[in-house]
C-alpha cells in the first residue's frame, strides 16, 4: 500500500474525490464480506462438532495457527504482486482460518458442566456494540484534518505492550490485569481504526488518479484486511468485557 505516491493537482481534486468515494466503498464492501466469512466459518465449525475436534487436537490447531500466520504475513506481497483474483482467494482464506480459530465463542458450560452451543446473546451485543465503536472511529479517521501518523508509532508500541502483556498474563493468570488488558485493546483497536482509515482513504486517493483497475482492487483489499483485523480484535475484546471473562467468580 505504500508504493503509491500523492497527485496534489488542485485541478484533478473533483474527479479524484468521485473515484475516492468508489475506492472506499470497495474497501468496506470487501471487509463485510471478510467478517461474513469469518463469522460463517465459525457458526459452522462450532454447529457441527469440528470446534471440538480440532480444539482437542494440539497438531491440527497448531497447523492451523501456522497456516494463519502465514498467509496473514503473505498477503502484501501476494494482493500486490499476483492477479487480483489470487488476491482474493488469500484474502478469503485468512478470513476463513480466522473464523476456524475463533468458533470457540459459541461454547458455553452447561450445568453439567458440558460444552454447549451458545453465549448468542453476549455475541450478538459485542457485534451491535463493536459496529457502532467501528462505524463512528473510522468516521473519524476519514474526516479529521488532523494527520493521525503521528500517533502510529505510539499505537504500534501499545498493541507491541498488549501482546507481551497477554502472554504473560497466561502464566500469571491475573484478574486485574486480565480486564486491564480487554479494555486497554478496546482503547488501542479503537485508535487504529482511525489511524488505518486515514490512511487507507490517502492511499486511496493517490490510487484513484490513475485509473488502474487492477491496482484499485489491490490497495481496496489491503485496506479492507486491515480493517478486517481492526473490527475482529475490537470485537473480541468487546466480547471478553461483556462476557466477565470467568475469572475471579
Amino acid at each position: 500500500m505504500g508504493f503509491y505516491s500523492y497527485n496534489n493537482d488542485v485541478q484533478a481534486q473533483p474527479a479524484a474525490e468521485l473515484d475516492l468515494n468508489i475506492v472506499m466503498r470497495q474497501v468496506y464492501i470487501w471487509m463485510t464480506l471478510g467478517l461474513l466469512a469469518t463469522a460463517g466459518t465459525a457458526f459452522f465449525m462450532a454447529s457441527s462438532g469440528a470446534t471440538i475436534r480440532l480444539f482437542s487436537d494440539p497438531l491440527l490447531m497448531i497447523a492451523t495457527i501456522i497456516g494463519y500466520l502465514i498467509l496473514a504475513f503473505a498477503l502484501q506481497p501476494i494482493v500486490m504482486r499476483a492477479q487480483p483474483v489470487v488476491g482474493i482467494l488469500a484474502y478469503f482464506a485468512i478470513t476463513v482460518l480466522l473464523g476456524v480459530m475463533i468458533s470457540s465463542i459459541f461454547f458455553t458450560v452447561d450445568v453439567q458442566g458440558r460444552l454447549a452451543l451458545g453465549n448468542f446473546d453476549s455475541i450478538g451485543f459485542a457485534f451491535i456494540a463493536t459496529a457502532g465503536t467501528f462505524g463512528a472511529m473510522s468516521i473519524v479517521g476519514y474526516t479529521t484534518k488532523v494527520d493521525l501518523t503521528k500517533f502510529g508509532g505510539i499505537l504500534l508500541m501499545a498493541l507491541i505492550g498488549l501482546i507481551v502483556a497477554s502472554i504473560v498474563n497466561i502464566f500469571l493468570a491475573s484478574n486485574a490485569l486480565y480486564w486491564i488488558i480487554n479494555y486497554a485493546g478496546v482503547l488501542i483497536f479503537c485508535g487504529l481504526t482511525a489511524y488505518d482509515t486515514q490512511r487507507i482513504r490517502s492511499f486511496a486517493s493517490a490510487i484513484s488518479r490513475t485509473n488502474d483497475v487492477n491496482a484499485i482492487t489491490r490497495v481496496a483489499l489491503m485496506g479492507a484486511f486491515r480493517l478486517y483485523l481492526d473490527f475482529i480484535n475490537l470485537f473480541l475484546f468487546i466480547l471478553r468485557i461483556i462476557m466477565g471473562g470467568g475469572r475471579g467468580r
